[in-house]
């Protein structure tokens, strides 16, 4: 990815291949077929061999991948790859039919991708732009979540987001229930617009005090079609469903490890990559990312001064592009959870083993990966600078007044995240 602070903020997508392709406007989706096409496919049982075809050619991609370098990175690999395969069959289940639509979890603790927010929890429905719904929900204690209408899936070139709704502008009542319309035809009180190209729904909720945040809850169904069962599946829609399901897979593997691999290919080892807008990203979050390689002694010291944001984090995402065990272990820091040394500056050391400061981003000893920040809803774009030093001259790179951490504490720390993570997840 180019570095060049002339490049516009809004043009920028994945790398190698498939991001240059999306970048030219290519549709990367499934191919079209007629409904006997479909119905033939299925009935030969072709429909399921491709699916099953395009789940090897994902595990050939992996092994052929240079991010596969040793037997750990090709367990990580093939672990991303196995958390994909249950969203891609909601694709083909909860998800397959936006008439009845019901909200489901795209990222969580074992199907990530993307470079999720480990601050986020993120939630989909598919649906028609010609069609009126109804999401009814409660506000929850979450710092903020968005409602947004969305094409698709940006690997597939379906960059466009329409609409955004956030929580702290919508008319919530006294005991914290909501209901928003999202339909074409404007409507009084919450309304989210629907284009005619819209194809999802898309929730993410922000988690800002881990300790006290409850998440919110939402549901949704179409106008006009409650109390009505759906039709029976025929063969041409499953048959349509597995080529979206095994596309899916397919495209969301190679996608984003490709994207890693150009960030190695431009890593400045002094500085991160300023933050941006991504194509297919919301408009209010400028996303910095950048790779990181970490011998066993090394550290990385990262120092900025804090953006006037409402939120900001920083996290460390495999060569997978995917969030690390963020539950279980302290890889992603957010504004309310970093601490600020008296200098009003932020630093933050990233290191294979606890160093016994506040600000530990933990690599779970990947000597490779990717460090990311987002400042959203801000006014100033500050860029971190990075500083390598060897372990044992991790203080020596802080004020002498940084706290220590102990072991006690960094447990501590640990147990909030584990808790947080089973509210927020329903675990």
């Amino acid at each position: 990815m180019p570095k060049d602070s002339e490049v516009d903020p809004t043009e920028i997508v994945g790398g190698l291949a498939l991001g240059r392709r999306v970048q030219a406007g290519e549709k990367l989706r499934p191919p079209a077929r007629s409904d006997s096409e479909h119905e033939n496919r299925l009935v030969s049982g072709e429909a399921w061999r491709d699916f099953c075809r395009t789940l090897e050619r994902a595990g050939e991609h992996i092994l052929a991948s240079d991010l596969g370098q040793d037997p750990r990175s090709l367990a990580g690999g093939f672990r991303y790859l196995l958390g994909l395969l249950p969203f891609g069959i909601q694709q083909a289940r909860e998800l397959g039919d936006p008439d009845y639509p019901t909200f489901a979890r795209i990222q969580d603790l074992h199907c990530k991708w993307g470079a999720e927010n480990a601050d986020n929890s993120y939630l989909q429905t598919h649906v028609r732009g010609d069609r009126s719904y109804r999401i009814r929900g409660e506000r929850g204690s979450c710092m903020e979540f968005l409602i947004e209408s969305k094409e698709g899936y940006m690997q597939f070139g379906d960059t466009r987001t329409f609409s955004t709704l956030c929580a702290s502008e919508l008319e919530v009542g006294p005991d914290g229930s909501f209901e928003v319309i999202a339909s074409a035809e404007e409507h009084p009180g919450n309304w989210l617009p629907l284009h005619p190209d819209a194809r999802q729904i898309t929730i993410r909720q922000y988690f800002w005090d881990w300790e006290n945040e409850q998440p919110a809850h939402f549901e949704i169904e179409c106008v006009g079609r409650e109390g009505l069962p759906p039709e029976p599946l025929e063969a041409r829609d499953l048959s349509r469903l597995l080529d979206d399901a095994g596309h899916w897979v397919e495209m969301t593997e190679a996608f984003w490890s490709e994207w890693f691999t150009e960030l190695r290919e431009n890593n400045d080892p002094q500085t991160l990559a300023p933050a941006r807008r991504y194509v297919g990203g919301a408009d209010d979050i400028r996303y910095g990312n950048d790779s990181y390689e970490l011998e066993d002694d090394e550290a990385i010291v990262l120092e900025v001064e804090p953006p006037d944001a409402r939120y900001w984090h920083f996290q460390l995402c495999s060569q997978w592009f995917h969030t690390m065990d963020f539950a279980n272990r302290s890889n992603s820091l957010n504004g309310h959870q970093l601490h600020i040394d008296t200098d009003g500056r932020c630093r933050v050391v990233i290191a294979h083993r606890d160093p016994g400061v506040p600000n530990w981003l933990d690599t779970v000893g990947d000597r490779i990966g990717m460090i990311q920040y987002r400042w959203v809803w801000t006014r100033t774009d500050p860029v971190p600078v990075l500083k390598r030093v060897r372990f044992g001259d991790i203080r020596a790179a802080l004020p002498s007044d940084t706290p220590v951490v102990t072991p006690e504490q960094r447990r501590e720390q640990i147990r909030v995240r584990q808790q947080n993570a089973r509210r927020r997840f329903r675990l």
